[in-house]
């Protein structure tokens, strides 16, 4: 009879040294891909990575935000796998990385459209390229002079840490006569996030802001308004009736469009690599477009 027990005994212990041991190689197998950067694409990136890890249980795809610029600096000071951008890296960060040894490699992974949203109760349509300047620069600062109420125009933008902040300010408010960057009026309301901003115009009547069109396109809250490349252009709108205007982005009539990015410190390894051609494949194009971003051109 003690033998019998001392058998049974064994038996149990040894079935729990192998069920402890196959749980301690599942957990060391369990490959980690860390991503930060673009609140515009966060998103997104996490229902990439939600979708991602349902057909691949052993891997864990942790995203963050914080802006392209915070997700940049992650990936040169070799903490992150994957830096999500909404603007190209500049040339002081691919000085920057050469001294750190990191070779960022980019990968195209969708398009946005910017969107300028004022308050639904706003009677503006559109606006065009140089009205927008003007008014982001404190020139024109009065919906009256744009055929408006009589209201002092509110303005509303992102932190400069935010990919958005720099394609705007790069691309809407350009540089002045003298080849100076022109910088946002110092009235500007600096929020963090798109979706802050969002909030923000919807409350406010004289408000104006600006980010990726995928935050606001079935939104009724706020209202997108029309661009115009000139005076003599058709306004075009990145998004109408909660449906995103993809050719209009695609074929560049829509003047406030960009690329968005990852980055990786070269050639990835396989696990990042994997995550990579998830996004670039049909299934991961196909999230882009349900999360009302733009997929790359077929």
């Amino acid at each position: 009879m003690k033998n019998k027990l001392s058998l049974v005994v064994t038996a149990i212990l040894i079935s729990l040294v192998l069920f402890v041991g196959c749980k301690k190689k599942e957990e060391v197998e369990k490959s980690i891909v860390s991503v930060k950067g673009s609140d515009t694409m966060v998103n997104l990136s996490q229902k990439w990575a939600e979708n991602y890890m349902k057909k691949n249980p052993n891997a864990s795809i942790q995203v963050t935000g914080g802006g392209s610029g915070t997700g940049i600096a992650a990936l040169l000071n070799g903490t992150m796998d994957i830096a999500n951008s909404s603007r190209e890296l500049k040339e002081k960060e691919y000085e920057l990385a050469k001294t750190k040894n990191i070779s960022p490699k980019e990968f195209k992974v969708a398009l946005d459209g910017i969107a300028v949203i004022v308050n639904p109760t706003n009677t503006i349509n559109e606006l065009t390229m140089t009205q927008i300047l003007e008014i982001f620069t404190g020139k024109i600062t009065n919906w009256k002079q744009l055929g408006g109420e009589d209201l002092p125009i509110v303005l509303y933008g992102r932190e400069n840490s935010s990919g958005t902040y720099e394609f705007f300010k790069e691309h809407v408010l350009g540089k002045d006569e003298r080849g100076e960057t022109r910088d946002f009026a110092n009235t500007t309301q600096v929020l963090q996030g798109t979706a802050a901003l969002g909030e923000a115009v919807a409350r406010d009547n004289k408000g104006i802001g600006y980010g990726g069109v995928g935050y606001f396109a079935v939104r009724t809250d706020v209202k997108i308004l029309k661009v115009k490349a000139d005076e003599t252009a058709e306004g075009i709108a990145p998004a109408q009736e909660g449906k995103v205007n993809y050719e209009a982005i695609w074929n560049g009539t829509y003047s406030i469009s960009r690329y968005l990015y990852c980055y990786t410190n070269g050639t990835p390894d396989k696990k990042v690599q994997d995550f990579m051609d998830f996004i670039l494949s049909k299934e991961g194009q196909d999230l882009v477009k349900q999360m009302e971003y733009i997929p790359l051109p077929q």
